[in-house]
């Protein structure tokens, strides 16, 4: 039963105090803009969640960037406390601990990569500055154990470790908290231990769309209009994009572009469409049961020769339409399923719950290093990149 306003006040209701009270929407609202997405998260729905008028829960917060920023803000007290009991600990110690706030609060890493881009300047500054302390302990962990290493290669190693604690934020788990958090931690632990030995022929050429690349589209304007669209979609985010944008880019007058794309979801379907089709015509090309190596080396690929698309297709599949976002996450699920399959034949110990994490694991690593920073014009990406998800995949788990 929803409340009114003025059971507010009534000490039979057991009402909290203001800042219980802040706390728990902002909790709440996590979990809602984990799940959705900030476009299809209402102060409304918030509100209703914890038995509390809609209007009621603007005596809390003004708006819904307000929220978004107490629900980050929040999810970084989680990490900041986890990571406060270790702080002088060898890196085992503090990647363990890591590790578990890193599947108790999974929302945390949707929330800072996907959602913060909603918030003003402002309100997003010091909720930035609080992550880049957060990264900077998991530096100093992680320089402590490999003195070989300059800052630049550490600061690689903790996008790495950082992206395979970052993993359960997209997927439900499926194992007991205490041994997911235990194999992250070996996940992560292992990439930071990586050692290799790097080329001395240069990286393959950054092949965004509009040039050659990877995909290999039809020549047209039609690949032209969807190019722009994936790069204003990577750079802004999808919702914050409108078809007269992406007309105005490529010198268009808006209503030309419904030519080629009815809609903009129509754009955003044929991005996710285009990366789960070409994913599935590399596993048919290479055997009907390609090895995890195999796998491992076309998604690197991918995600190095299409790092605009490879953006889109990591963090905007929540704002695609029912029906074909439920085929494209089978298209997703397959590809997935086949790493699985792949790493059982390599690791036969391993159940499938512990395979899903630490595929999950292995993929986040491409993720992050080819979208974050500069890593991906490393002359020596490729063969890193191998490395690392390996390892990250050969993890050796506790039984």
């Amino acid at each position: 039963m929803v409340s009114s306003d003025s059971d507010a006040a009534r000490p039979s209701r057991g009402w909290r105090r203001t800042e219980e009270r802040r706390a728990q929407l902002a909790e709440i609202a996590a979990q809602q803009f984990h799940r959705h997405g900030f476009h299809q998260v209402s102060m409304a729905g918030v509100a209703a969640a914890v038995e509390l008028t809609a209007p009621a829960i603007y005596r809390h917060f003004r708006n819904k960037e307000e929220l978004l920023a107490a629900a980050i803000g929040r999810a970084l007290d989680a990490v900041d406390e986890a990571l406060a009991g270790v702080k002088d600990a060898a890196l085992h110690e503090f990647l363990q601990a890591a590790a578990g706030v890193a599947v108790a609060r999974r929302e945390v890493w949707i929330l800072l990569q996907r959602e913060m881009r909603h918030l003003g300047v402002e309100q997003r500054a010091p909720l930035e500055d609080r992550f880049a302390s957060i990264v900077r302990r998991f530096t100093t962990a992680i320089q402590g154990e490999r003195t070989d290493l300059g800052t630049s290669e550490v600061q690689f190693l903790t996008t790495a470790a950082l992206a395979v604690l970052a993993s359960p934020s997209v997927y439900r788990r499926r194992l007991p908290e205490d041994e997911q958090r235990a194999i992250l931690a070996a996940a992560s632990e292992a990439t930071c231990r990586v050692r290799w030995v790097s080329p001395t022929r240069p990286a393959p050429p950054d092949r965004p769309f509009g040039g050659q690349r990877a995909l290999e589209p039809t020549p047209g304007r039609s690949e032209e209009v969807l190019g722009t669209a994936i790069r204003l979609f990577a750079k802004k985010g999808y919702q914050a994009v409108s078809l007269d944008e992406i007309a105005a880019e490529l010198g268009m007058a808006g209503p030309s572009l419904y030519y080629y794309f009815a809609t903009k979801a129509d754009l955003l379907v044929a991005a996710f469409v285009r990366a789960t089709e070409w994913l599935a015509a590399q596993r048919t090309r290479t055997s009907q049961s390609p090895s995890l190596d195999e796998l491992i080396t076309t998604y690197i690929d991918l995600g190095i020769r299409e790092r605009l698309l490879f953006g889109v297709y990591v963090w905007e599949a929540v704002n695609l339409p029912p029906e074909a976002g439920r085929r494209i996450r089978a298209g997703l699920d397959a590809d997935i399923d086949a790493w699985c399959a792949a790493l059982g034949r390599v690791r036969p110990e391993l159940t499938a719950p512990q395979r899903l994490v630490l595929v999950h694991a292995g993929r986040a690593v491409v993720h992050d290093i080819v979208r974050l920073g500069h890593w991906h014009d490393r002359p020596d990406i490729t063969e890193v990149l191998r490395t690392l998800v390996h390892a990250a995949l050969a993890a050796p788990l506790e039984r």
